[in-house]
């Protein structure tokens, strides 16, 4: 039921619209949620630190490791001397340039030098950087080990487990080592 007359019918309120200069009001946003991402960060960096704290054990210098290595680099020299020497004539030295081309000692730890250069009196010297000592190779391809003035045949020596003061001790008694069992 309406009112009959107009002006008797209350008014209704319009809404005033805002002026278009103003942009319209954004409500605040939304706290994004913590990514995990830093948390394990974290997490990672605290376990790199503590393993770099840690004490390790010093294998630079470790006879055991460095003797088979080095052994390994004179059985290659041997042999790439032994192949140019079949091809190019056991008359050629097999000289240290060679010998680099062989191996390349600017870039290891195991350092060769050609202490002779003809194939019956092939002789060549490997050192490592980390230990001192001395490994050479001659021209029938059998190793030594020098413990201070003495030379053992590195096929008398078990490579995996050297005792230098052993060694220097039968040096002195005129011992030869015990053979290796197989």
């Amino acid at each position: 039921m309406a009112p009959a007359n107009r002006e008797e019918a209350p008014k209704r309120r319009r809404k005033k619209k805002k002026p278009q200069d103003s942009p319209p009001v954004k409500p605040p946003p939304k706290k994004k949620k913590k990514s995990y991402l830093g948390v394990i960060t974290a997490i990672v960096g605290l376990i790199a630190l503590s393993w770099a704290a840690l004490p390790k054990e010093d294998t630079r210098g470790d006879i055991n490791k460095i003797v088979p290595s080095v052994v390994g680099v004179l059985d290659q020299i041997f042999l790439g001397c032994t192949v140019y020497w079949y091809q190019m004539g056991s008359q050629n030295p097999c000289n240290q340039k060679i010998v680099d081309t062989l191996f390349n000692s600017k870039t290891s730890d195991i350092k060769v030098t050609v202490t002779t250069k003809k194939d019956e009196k092939f002789s060549a010297t490997a050192t490592h950087v980390n230990n001192p000592v001395i490994l050479k190779v001659d021209s029938d391809g059998d190793v030594f080990i020098k413990v201070k003035d003495c030379d053992f045949n590195i096929d008398t020596i078990d490579t995996s487990d050297v005792n230098l003061e052993e060694l220097a001790g039968q040096c002195h008694s005129g011992a030869a080592p015990p053979k290796p069992s197989s």
